[in-house]
């Protein structure tokens, strides 16, 4: 199936923009970015679920989250603050 996932944290991946996937039918998000490193190698790294926020078709999502055909995913950075 293929989904679209928008990066939005530049300082991670170097690039803040739109692609496409194709991944498996039944995917979740955490497929979703273990894709992606197809393309950012380490800059996306393992522990890359800790402070990222995934929006699913605008919607909060997780990790564990099923994804299907045409889903839009954003991926951004969390803010820190105080």
């Amino acid at each position: 199936m293929r989904i679209e996932a928008k990066f939005v944290f530049p300082e991670v991946t170097g690039v803040s923009g739109n692609g496409a996937y194709d991944i498996p039918e039944g995917a979740s998000v955490s497929d979703l970015l273990e894709a992606s490193r197809t393309v950012y190698g380490d800059r996306i790294p393992e522990n890359a679920g800790d402070f990222l926020i995934f929006l699913r078709n605008g919607m909060p999502a997780q990790l564990g989250d099923k994804l299907s055909e045409g889903d839009k995913v954003h991926i951004l950075r969390k803010i820190y603050g105080g």
